[in-house]
């Protein structure tokens, strides 16, 4: 009996073991965030550095887990992709739509974005419905959210591989309408020295960090935990105040 029971300690230990092996192992490479220019929520810093408010946050949160990672700033489109095919992948400021839900791992709210559609300054377009759209040459960004938003009610719409190309046709009369989140669109304008005035608001879409599906759930469920944390600790507000007082931010439901 007291070898038996040796033995069966002995196993006891090598299964702790290698259960402790399996979490590290998780843990072992570094996580790639990708993201891209989006302000105010990411977008590169005066120093050269990536800065915003989601990257704040992500920051904060990669901090208190002590988890090794890096951040690459990537064209909208490329990023997406490559979320999508390598396992220790992650990308923000992700738009949450029903048609993303299950590509990826979620870990949420970082935002809170209006979608809206903008027109020059003088235009006289007034959009009460989604059916008032059909005349209008409707602008977007390759694979943002606001262009699936229309795409997938059947409204057509033109995209660029970057966004303040739609500022510029919007400005040279080659588009009625841009479609994009209105704080983004409204710090591209700005910056290009545009002027443009919304006219509707179609939607407000929530905003997070999407991880490839095969990403541990060990890993998710920690950075959930984290943002949570933040949440209750005041520190996004505080990142919103920093950034833009009037900048809706994300109502936070305990989990």
């Amino acid at each position: 009996m007291g070898i038996l029971l040796r033995h069966i300690f002995i196993l006891i230990i090598i299964g702790c073991s290698l259960s402790v092996t399996v979490i590290k192992t998780g843990w072992s490479e570094d996580l790639l965030f990708f993201t891209e220019q989006y302000p105010p929520y990411n977008f590169t810093g005066p120093n050269g550095k990536v800065s915003g408010i989601s990257t704040e946050i992500v920051q904060e949160i990669m901090k208190r887990t002590g988890f090794a990672y890096r951040l690459k700033l990537t064209p909208w489109k490329r990023a997406y992709e490559l979320t999508l095919s390598q396992k220790n992948t992650c990308l923000f400021t992700t738009g949450r739509t029903t048609e993303r839900e299950n590509l990826f791992k979620w870990i949420t709210p970082l935002t809170e974005n209006p979608i809206v559609l903008f027109a020059r300054p003088t235009s006289t377009i007034k959009i009460m419905q989604l059916s008032d759209l059909s005349e209008y040459r409707i602008g977007g960004y390759l694979g943002d959210a606001a262009v699936d938003y229309l795409v997938t009610r059947n409204i057509p719409v033109e995209t660029v591989r970057d966004d303040k190309l739609n500022v510029r046709k919007l400005q040279g009369g080659r588009i009625d309408l841009w479609v994009t989140g209105e704080m983004a669109g409204q710090a591209l304008a700005d910056k290009t020295g545009h002027d443009i005035k919304k006219i509707f608001t179609l939607t407000a879409i929530a905003g997070g960090i999407a991880c490839n599906l095969h990403l541990s759930n060990l890993i998710t469920t920690r950075l959930q935990q984290e943002l949570n944390t933040l949440y209750q600790e005041g520190f996004i507000d505080r990142i919103y105040q920093k950034y833009n007082p009037d900048l809706p931010v994300p109502v936070y439901k305990t989990k």
